[in-house]
């Protein structure tokens, strides 16, 4: 964890009105869910980071995990997921004051931290192929770069246009589930039932809600009553 926020840290230092320029094109090219205004507002609550990610890997990224906010709480719980459930997988860390600097939209936070996204996903698509990336160099990273390529291009002897044979299919279908698959299959699993109980708490809060209103509302009918009003 030291070593990846002292990267972090060195990564920061040197953001150039190069970069900068760069960042914000490269972010302008990526179809997102919300109009992109101001970049240290429009990121605070960490939602369109995860959709940038996504764009790229969509496996990696389970959006629906992301609620917009405005409160801080929920901004710092987005963040600490993303820290966790995907940056973890790309090999980088955010530190917390660091999360807490870009929920509160301090200038330059959002920038440091999307510069060293950059580059992860670049050293993510080259070491692993599989996750259907190509990969682009940091100097000249280009958004769409690392768009999956056509199934039947991946297959052994594919080629653009070419059609998926039963008999290639065949050839790479694996012969039974690896430990690796059902580790997945097992933390989407407790991911799922942690966004569950997220739901059913808040659930709950609103049912309370709605009792508390129903209880005023009786109150006041009730004075309204006494004074002969109602």
């Amino acid at each position: 964890l030291e070593s990846w926020e002292f990267e972090l840290r060195t990564a920061a230092m040197d953001v150039t009105e190069e970069d900068l320029q760069g960042l914000y094109t490269w972010v302008d090219e990526i179809p997102l869910s919300r109009p992109k205004r101001n970049i240290a507002r429009d990121f605070a609550d960490g939602v369109l980071l995860a959709e940038v990610v996504a764009h790229y890997f969509p496996k990696l990224v389970e959006l629906h995990n992301y609620s917009s906010a405005n409160g801080m709480q929920q901004k710092l719980y987005n963040w600490n997921t993303l820290n966790t459930k995907v940056f973890r997988k790309l090999g980088m860390q955010l530190a917390k004051q660091h999360m807490q600097d870009i929920a509160n939209g301090v200038p330059g936070a959002i920038e440091r931290a999307l510069k060293l996204l950059k580059i992860k996903i670049s050293e993510y698509a080259e070491e692993s192929p599989s996750s259907g990336g190509k990969p682009a160099s940091p100097g000249s990273f280009a958004p769409g770069a690392l768009q999956p390529q056509p199934f039947e291009q991946l297959l052994p002897g594919g080629s653009p246009g070419a059609k998926a044979s039963p008999a290639r299919l065949q050839a790479v279908q694996p012969a039974g589930i690896s430990s690796e698959v059902l580790a997945d299959k097992e933390r989407s699993i407790v991911e799922l039932r942690e966004t569950n109980e997220i739901l059913e708490t808040k659930v709950r809060k609103l049912e309370q809600l709605v009792k508390l209103k129903d209880a005023k509302i009786q109150t006041l009918v009730a004075r309204l009553q006494a004074a002969g009003l109602a």
